[in-house]
């Protein structure tokens, strides 16, 4: 079976960078959705054994990434020195999240790069295969950690399936940031200590870092108007999908006025 996966992985590796994109993309919501479920599942579980043990650590996990975003926050307030609230916020979340796009791209990278080093100091062919068998599966492991990432389980578990709507506007190209992350990483690491036989410019990984900003910029942007929308529609009891609908039809409107204005 971990044969299977690693061989699975290496094909995965081996494709262009368009489609290692959408693959991960897609798995990057699926792991969403699949984290989500699971910190629900144990929260009710949770509740019928009358225990703590998913609320607590939910209870943490809410906690840091409150207190990560309130330290970016603060710091984004006394360095540009923004007084608007909703750019205080969307700027917040974009050097936040583009924070989080970083640490994936190094913690990928840096992998095989400790790796590479093992190996310089490996004496015999066996340790070496033994070494790059570690490196496969401990890559394709941290990979899959990246894009299941469990801690979203954790931090949205007090939301319903229905709350998911005010995801889906930011996350369309939150998404898209990580996963042109989690492909920068894995073609670093590939450059660093190959697997398959793949070429990659360090041009093209820059450039793939810009997107990937830009994704997260557009969603960072758009992030703190859908949790405004999210509470309207929550406190006046109106539909989400309906409140998303209709604020989002006016503000396209509104963006196509301002372009014919100008």
């Amino acid at each position: 079976m971990k044969a299977k996966a690693i061989e699975i992985f290496k094909k995965y590796l081996s494709l262009n960078i368009i489609k290692k994109i959408l693959i991960t993309y897609f798995l990057c919501w699926a792991g969403f959705l699949f984290s989500f479920s699971v910190g629900k599942f144990l929260l009710y579980l949770s509740s019928i054994l009358k225990s703590n043990f998913i609320s607590e650590p939910a209870k943490l996990a809410q906690s840091v990434g409150t207190a990560k975003f309130n330290a970016v926050s603060s710091a984004v307030s006394n360095t540009v020195g923004v007084k608007n609230a909703y750019l205080a916020y969307a700027l917040s979340y974009i050097f936040s999240n583009f924070m989080g796009c970083i640490i994936i791209m190094f913690a990928l990278g840096a992998l095989a790069y400790l790796y590479k080093k093992d190996l310089e100091k490996a004496k015999t062919s066996e340790e070496k295969e033994e070494l790059l068998k570690d490196y496969q599966r401990y890559l394709f492991i941290l990979f899959i950690f990246t894009v299941i990432n469990p801690l979203t389980g954790l931090i949205g578990v007090n939301l319903q399936y229905s709350d998911l709507v005010a995801v889906l506007p930011h996350g369309f190209f939150e998404f898209f940031g990580f996963a042109i992350a989690v492909v920068v990483g894995v073609e670093m690491a590939n450059k660093i200590l190959p697997i398959v036989k793949r070429e990659i410019s360090n041009k093209k990984i820059a450039i793939l870092v810009v997107c990937s900003f830009i994704f997260i910029f557009i969603a960072g942007m758009l992030e703190p108007i859908d949790w405004l929308i999210y509470t309207y529609a929550k406190l006046h009891g109106i539909s989400l999908l309906s409140a998303f609908a209709t604020a989002y039809k006016n503000l396209f409107l509104y963006l196509i006025s301002m372009l014919f204005k100008s």
